[in-house]
């Protein structure tokens, strides 16, 4: 099955956390690439819809982030022990690719699917820049298939 689907996480993976929303470095291109490459970006998080949305508008407000970089995310609701990627309506797990800094959300049969990030606080960093190549990896692989 060719992927389709990225689900992202939010805090310490795009953004500080949803109390301050604090972009990432590269948070625009990244999210750039990702909705021009794939079919659908979804948000796959702790935080409730709500507060993730206020995080996203609070980007906006601040100029961090264009509005048509945002407005496209879904939302994946969620309960359990793990962020299981069957979830995600209308695709299937080998469909999806998820980017996440924490290992202990992920199902231990979906590991495959796993784009891990380094966790992110504040200050410098080029995280998104080397998972974006490491996604462009997966697809162009995807692609030979």
């Amino acid at each position: 099955m060719a992927i389709r689907v990225l689900a992202l996480d939010l805090e310490r993976t795009l953004i500080s956390d949803a109390n301050n929303a604090n972009p990432r470095p590269g948070l625009s291109e990244f999210l750039a690439f990702c909705l021009a490459r794939f079919e659908r970006v979804v948000l796959f998080t702790t935080v409730e819809e709500a507060d993730a949305r206020s995080a996203l508008d609070h980007l906006v407000e601040c100029g961090h982030v264009p509005a048509e970089l945002v407005d496209p995310l879904g939302y994946v609701p969620w309960v359990g022990e793990h962020k299981d990627l069957a979830f995600i309506v209308g695709a299937a797990p080998e469909e999806v690719l998820f980017v996440d800094d924490d290992a202990g959300w992920i199902r231990p049969d979906q590991r495959d699917r796993w784009v891990a990030i380094e966790p992110w606080d504040g200050g410098a960093d080029r995280e998104l820049v080397r998972v974006q190549h490491v996604l462009a990896e997966r697809l162009a692989i995807d692609n030979r298939v």
